[in-house]
């Protein structure tokens, strides 16, 4: 009789275990998961070229955006009032530089500390998480986090090839961006504690993307607010380098 007890008690065991082992998770596999939720790296390398577009409300007015990214680290955004008519604003990102249109259209440029910042963060095609190691980025999981609204969540803290700092919270269950947090350094040296969340995912040529984004920042300046609408995304677009290239002064 000895013999089915222990082997009762060695199964209950076992089945103790496995959920716990179950719960572990690293980097590596956590990344991995993002990676084929989004589509796979076969289908994410596909997509040469991005064009989106969104209208953006803020608290004194919705604007137009347009974002244009190429491979590897290309990246323009226009924008300006969503009605009237008036000419877009540009700024880019290209690899020897990081420029803004400023007032009378002049075009500045940012110092390189921040252009390094700008690159590894609005410049990345992928997202952070996608090739992290290659990119030179750190990755540490940080445990399980409950946002509000429900759900679990993975905590990841990446610290970029720049030094940029941002928590990144990816759905337990779907393994896609929910929440990314940091500091967000703009030109003029202001700054702000950022939270941005993600939903509204969508599938386009086969990678899902986030369609319906909120930004909160704070700081010393009053809270700011943005809820972005995407009406379209448009992958592999022919663009000309020159479209990102910093303009004559």
């Amino acid at each position: 009789m000895r013999v089915p007890v222990l082997a009762r008690a060695a199964a209950a065991l076992v089945m103790f275990l496995l959920p716990a082992a179950g719960v572990a998770q690293t980097v590596d596999e956590i990344v991995a998961r993002h990676v084929a939720a989004r589509g796979g790296a076969e289908q994410l390398k596909a997509i040469q070229t991005i064009t989106i577009t969104r209208t953006v409300a803020t608290p004194f007015s919705d604007l137009k955006v347009i974002i244009y990214r190429k491979r590897p680290q290309l990246y323009r955004v226009e924008q300006g009032p969503a009605t009237g008519g008036a000419a877009l604003i540009p700024r880019a990102i290209n690899a020897d530089a990081a420029w803004d249109t400023g007032p009378g259209g002049k075009i500045t440029t940012r110092p390189d500390a921040a252009a390094a910042e700008a690159r590894d963060l609005d410049a990345d095609f992928d997202g952070l998480l996608v090739d992290w190691q290659q990119k030179g980025h750190t990755v540490t999981l940080e445990g399980k986090e409950t946002l509000p609204g429900g759900g679990d969540t993975y905590k990841l803290k990446v610290t970029t090839k720049s030094g940029v700092v941002r928590t990144i919270y990816l759905d337990a269950t779907t393994c896609l961006d929910r929440r990314h947090t940091g500091v967000l350094n703009l030109p003029g040296g202001r700054q702000f504690s950022t939270v941005v969340d993600f939903g509204g995912w969508k599938e386009v040529n086969g990678v899902k993307f986030p369609f319906d984004i909120s930004e909160e920042r704070t700081g010393k300046e009053p809270v700011q607010s943005y809820v972005m609408y995407t009406e379209k995304i448009e992958v592999n677009i022919p663009m000309d380098d020159g479209l990102f290239a910093t303009p004559s002064k």
